[in-house]
């Protein structure tokens, strides 16, 4: 057989043929027919060169658009990036390490001999494993079977890392690929028959609200907000012009990300505004308020909902000046400047998200526009 023939020497033949099949028709319709020739030999090899671009693939990069670009974690945390990466390579999934980073920090924050919390993985009891190394070990042993089990659905496997197999069956049997609906449910269904324990306590208000007090139900947002590119390209999030969230000129005080406050580092769900209790504080787009009272560090909060997916959350307020399933438009006032909650000085945290609870997202990008 001979050697394979060039694109050029494909499209030349191709011009050739045009032109001897053609011989009795005059020059114009030649010219029209053999440039019609070249045009779809062209086609075909964009379309081949097209179609080997995307079909090529890596076998390690299952679940592409979750939990994809470097996880924004601590320095504790990313130490163990290369382990990791080396655990992973065994199994030929070097591309799930920045995910599994951030399911690391969601379960230790890098602290502690079992970093990944495997433990109940190895032995069926909290304790077992007592370095790092092992934990690692464990710790991807066991990801691997689970995202294998779930056919590498990877928000089931998140969940299912953190309520065990039992979830997989749970959802198999009702739909086949997770929901945050079947999340609860199952929480909800664990906890009835386990309350009697007092192992199992409510971690988030979403949980309280629900009484599904059983692992934790916003687990899969909460390992993936390490991860910013998992939050981008949401079509429900918010959009569009807003209304300035407070009175006076907007000035950050503290950024969206990593900080350390004196606590050791966090992650600030959130911007910082500086205002002043004499500065009142406003709806930046239209909406339903969901939440209105007094929570933990936040003090006292509104959180409002803009569309199914998209919500605002203003803490610290001095006074609250809306209330639960209220309406209110772009710019109305919703309460004033404070220094309530876990607040060291007058001023207003903001945040934008996905989710009443989660998927929070840097809002900087939508407050101020690029110079």
């Amino acid at each position: 057989m001979g050697q394979p023939r060039s694109k050029a020497q494909l499209a030349k033949t191709a011009l050739k043929l045009a032109l001897l099949k053609y011989n009795p028709i005059g020059m114009q319709a030649k010219l029209i027919i053999a440039g019609s020739a070249l045009a779809v030999v062209l086609l075909l090899i964009f379309t081949a060169g097209l179609f080997s671009m995307f079909s090529s693939s890596d076998d390690s990069s299952s679940g592409v658009g979750v939990g994809m670009g470097p996880a924004s974690v601590t320095p504790e945390v990313a130490q163990y990036r290369e382990a990791i990466s080396s655990e992973l390579a065994k199994y030929n999934m070097e591309g799930q390490t920045e995910l599994l980073l951030a399911l690391m920090m969601q379960e230790s924050g890098g602290k502690g001999n079992d970093p990944m919390q495997a433990s109940e993985s190895k032995c069926g009891s909290v304790g077992c494993i007592t370095s790092p190394d092992e934990s690692i070990t464990y710790g991807v042993q066991h990801f691997v079977s689970v995202f294998e089990s779930t056919g590498e659905d990877i928000k089931l496997t998140l969940q299912s890392y953190n309520f065990g197999s039992g979830f997989i069956d749970y959802v198999l049997k009702n739909g086949g690929s997770y929901t945050k609906e079947l999340a609860i449910a199952f929480s909800q269904l664990q906890y009835q028959k386990l309350a009697h324990t007092g192992i199992y306590k409510c971690s988030r208000p979403e949980a309280i609200k629900h009484n599904a007090c059983y692992g934790d139900i916003g687990y899969v947002d909460a390992v993936l907000k390490y991860l910013p590119s998992a939050s981008m390209g949401n079509s429900d999030m918010i959009a569009g012009d807003f209304a300035s969230p407070v009175s006076n000129e907007l000035r950050v005080t503290s950024k969206y990300g990593w900080r350390n406050i004196g606590a050791g580092p966090e992650h600030h769900d959130g911007i910082d505004l500086g205002c002043s209790e004499a500065d009142s504080i406003h709806s930046i787009k239209a909406g339903t308020i969901v939440y209105a009272g007094t929570y933990g560090g936040y003090g006292n909060v509104v959180t409002i909902q803009h569309a199914a997916n998209s919500f605002s959350t203003y803490a610290h307020l001095s006074r609250i000046g809306v209330q639960v399933n209220q309406k209110v438009e772009s710019g109305n006032q919703v309460g004033m400047c404070g220094d309530t909650g876990r607040s060291f000085g007058s001023h207003l945290h903001f945040e934008i998200k996905t989710q009443m609870w989660g998927g929070y997202m840097d809002p900087a990008p939508f407050l101020f526009k690029e110079a």
